[in-house]
């Protein structure tokens, strides 16, 4: 028998093997993936933090720091992306705590209004369609109760916003360690990353075949691309969308403008999912106030969205994901799923990469039958 055919067989009644055992003892399996993900943790987040911190290094490496030594231009674009993303974020905390704040104070404050209009529009509503007095009869509401119960949630959240900062703080030393450990091994990764890159091909063409190793530095190349160019243009958009919703808001003096427009931008990254929280929670704020200035803001929303759907994506983000509707939807809805936030975050260049790879072996797979067809037999 072939050694190779020999090897084959063996190898995959191991898998065989040991696939059964993973089945049998699928308990110990997630303890011992768990226990290795812990381990690995820092690691991963990382060479996450390098990927992402790597879009603005290289721009300002090839754009601004263009004379002296490449080592140096390098650590001096390491330092300047690092002190900009501690400035951006430093300003963001700044201006999103306090307006959470007065937000929450202001809710307190206009909470118990808005329960007695609610029961007075009940109570018309009962008035002018009999049918309906279950309203206020077989629901049994607790207007006092409710407003009691409202006014003590928004003092429990305004006190632990005000009051729990440092005890989070202190009770969050392990995950500080770890975030230390993944930059110090994220600035590594981006000082040595040619180094790493070479050592990387080194290996694989020592112990991969030559097409494999191709096809691997292939689909590495193109998440490279795809994650770079949908980060940058996710990042950028996010930050157009913001600004537009912060003028408009401050043009037609609508409250909250600064919390809204925050909670805009960031949920502008996640696709899809990350617009309707954003309607949701601008339209409840607006609603407990006034609630002609939550429909008016609802219509705000619509317009602001078509134009950034239809005008800024395109042109920003551009044909960065390439993947169609149905499959980013997909590819959110499982990413979600699976890994929270973060899993929609990576879920749709993640999907956007795969596509391109299905696509291309589809290509390929379909021209080699085209080719022998033509041949004949």
């Amino acid at each position: 028998m072939d050694k190779s055919l020999m090897r084959r067989i063996l190898f995959i009644a191991l898998a065989v093997v040991l696939a059964h055992w993973a089945l049998t003892n699928h308990t110990v399996v997630f303890q011992l993936l768990k226990r290795l993900f812990s381990i690995v943790n820092p690691l991963i987040a990382g060479a996450a933090l390098a990927f992402i911190l790597n879009v603005p290094m290289r721009s300002l490496e090839g754009r601004v720091f263009t004379r002296g030594r490449p080592m140096l231009r390098r650590a001096v674009s390491l330092i300047t992306t690092l002190l900009i993303v501690v400035i951006l974020l430093g300003l963001i905390l700044l201006i999103v705590i306090p307006e959470l704040a007065v937000a929450i104070e202001r809710l307190g404050s206009q909470m118990p209004a808005f329960i007695d209009r609610v029961k007075q529009l009940g109570e018309e509503l009962a008035t002018w369609l009999p049918d309906t007095g279950f309203w206020s009869d077989e629901l049994d509401i607790s207007w006092e109760g409710l407003k009691k119960n409202s006014l003590d949630l928004l003092k429990r959240s305004s006190a632990v916003l005000v009051g729990s900062t440092l005890g989070i703080a202190t009770s969050m030393v392990s995950g500080v360690v770890n975030f230390l450990l993944g930059l110090i091994f994220a600035c590594y990764m981006l000082i040595q990353k040619e180094q790493l890159t070479r050592q990387f091909k080194r290996l694989l063409s020592a112990f991969v075949e030559p097409e494999t190793a191709s096809r691997i530095l292939h689909a590495g190349s193109l998440v490279n691309t795809t994650f770079s160019r949908f980060a940058a243009g996710a990042c950028a958009e996010a930050v157009i969308l913001g600004l537009m919703f912060l003028v408009s808001m401050l043009i037609f003096r609508f409250p909250y403008a600064v919390l809204v427009s925050a909670l805009v931008s960031v949920s502008a990254l996640i696709p899809i999912v990350g617009a309707f929280v954003a309607l949701f929670v601008g339209v409840f704020l607006m609603l407990v106030s006034d609630p002609m200035q939550a429909l008016w803001f609802f219509v705000l929303f619509l317009v602001l969205q078509q134009i950034e759907g239809n005008f800024i994506y395109p042109r920003v983000v551009g044909d960065s994901i390439g993947l169609p509707a149905l499959w980013v939807l997909a590819a959110v809805m499982v990413g979600g799923k699976l890994f929270g936030v973060l899993g929609m975050l990576a879920a749709v260049p993640s999907a956007a990469v795969a596509y391109v790879l299905i696509r291309e072996s589809v290509g390929q797979r379909g021209q080699r039958k085209s080719n022998q067809s033509v041949k004949g037999p």
